[in-house]
């Protein structure tokens, strides 16, 4: 069996996260992604190190962002590196970074720089706030372009309290699949025309297509949406949230009005029938309150595994909030493979790329242990033409890296 992208060669010069992510899912597709960094490493290998994450002496940024990768170390200051990475690309098939367009001019490899030495290459770049504009070369992060910019961070910020951080890569991650989408467009279009093409998303527009559903009311003139506390929901069957007994929470969903009854059901609320209060999807809205704390008064009595299996029992539409670490132990999501182990890393598992394509003769690939910093360098170097004696040159140069 081989992978859907077998025989694509990706070179990506990139960091930290929604750009190296995008290779990861091609290369789960069967890609070959040759990740080129600088001497010292991506700076996001040493991510579990950030102050404010979780403590760990495993370096699990590396394996969502350098897994099934290889590894050249280039100092794209350095003129030789500078045509080590054009020798690179003149072999590729994509060439992915997210450099600042600045830093694309003066490390030379703009879409022109590598067009000039492959003309069929699938060019595909990200930045923070998109190509035109005055912010067009402002750095940009998750946290700033996708989250605060775009009226995500606004619209989950709760009634009457500030801001909430936003999960580490939450919007990077989602990004991702963007730019992979668009690499693959492009190969599309490479393959019905011969031609190459450039690709490209921002942080921002992701956001922004994120919040697409409040951002389009906002165009036709519709009012922010309101800002309530729990007990304040307007709909308490289609969105309200519920505290259980052991202080864990469930979010009800049901769209359906007829389907009252088997919510009332669950519980035993027998004293709710025939109660016009809520006899109707009217008249609940009428009386939303109310109805909330009839809810919350039956669901705060009991703890939160009887809540999952009285709901579940009368088929209700529900899901329980969920924590992180509860993720990795969810019988549903091993069933789908959603963490697959990574061969040679000792039983550590990751999380696997969202994009699925089944075809015969064809399965994702499996995990592989992410590179360390270089450790394709020689390799690489040497298939493009390089000598032994040149790439000694250019270590001692400190032009390129070798693995250590």
């Amino acid at each position: 069996m081989a992978g859907i992208l077998e025989g694509i060669k990706v070179i990506e010069v990139a960091s930290m996260a929604a750009a190296p992510n995008a290779t990861v899912i091609l290369a789960d597709l069967g890609a070959e992604v040759i990740k080129v960094e600088p001497l010292g490493g991506d700076p996001w290998r040493y991510g579990h190190m950030t102050p404010g994450l979780p403590p760990s002496k495993v370096p699990w940024t590396t394996y969502i962002q350098n897994r099934t990768k290889k590894s050249v170390a280039l100092n794209l200051k350095k003129p030789e590196a500078q045509e080590a990475l054009l020798k690179l690309a003149a072999t590729a098939d994509v060439f992915l970074t997210n450099s600042p367009h600045p830093v694309q001019k003066a490390l030379k490899h703009t879409y022109e720089d590598i067009k000039a030495v492959n003309p069929r290459i699938v060019y595909a770049s990200i930045n923070g706030f998109g190509q035109e504009g005055p912010d067009k070369d402002a750095p940009g992060f998750d946290a700033t372009a996708w989250y605060a910019r775009t009226g995500i961070m606004e619209e989950l910020r709760p009634k009457d309290g500030g801001p909430v951080a936003l999960p580490v890569g939450l919007g990077d991650l989602g990004t991702a699949s963007t730019l992979a989408g668009a690499v693959l467009a492009g190969l599309f279009h490479r393959e019905r025309t011969g031609q190459g093409s450039e690709v490209f998303t921002s942080l921002m527009h992701n956001g922004l297509w994120a919040n697409s559903c409040m951002t389009q009311a906002a165009l036709v003139g519709t009012p922010p949406m309101q800002k309530y506390d729990l007990e304040e929901w307007p709909n308490p069957v289609s969105g309200g949230r519920f505290r259980t007994r052991d202080g864990r929470y469930v979010i009800i969903m049901e769209i359906n009005p007829n389907n009252i009854g088997n919510l009332r059901d669950a519980f035993g609320a027998d004293h709710l029938k025939g109660d016009e209060r809520f006899a109707t999807p009217q008249a609940r809205m009428l009386n939303a309150k109310a109805l909330f704390e009839e809810m919350q008064s039956i669901i705060g009595l009991h703890d939160l595994a009887v809540v999952k299996e009285r709901l579940q029992k009368f088929g209700v539409n529900f899901s329980v909030a969920q924590t992180t670490e509860e993720n990795t132990r969810d019988e549903h999501m091993i069933a789908n493979g959603c963490f697959p182990e990574v061969e040679g890393a000792d039983g550590i598992r990751t999380v696997d790329s969202p994009m699925q394509i089944h075809a015969e003769g064809y399965e994702k690939v499996k995990p592989q242990n992410p590179p360390t910093v270089g450790e394709h360098t020689v390799s690489e170097l040497r298939a493009v033409g390089f000598s032994e004696e040149d790439i000694k040159a250019m270590a001692e140069a400190k032009a390129v890296g070798l693995p250590k």
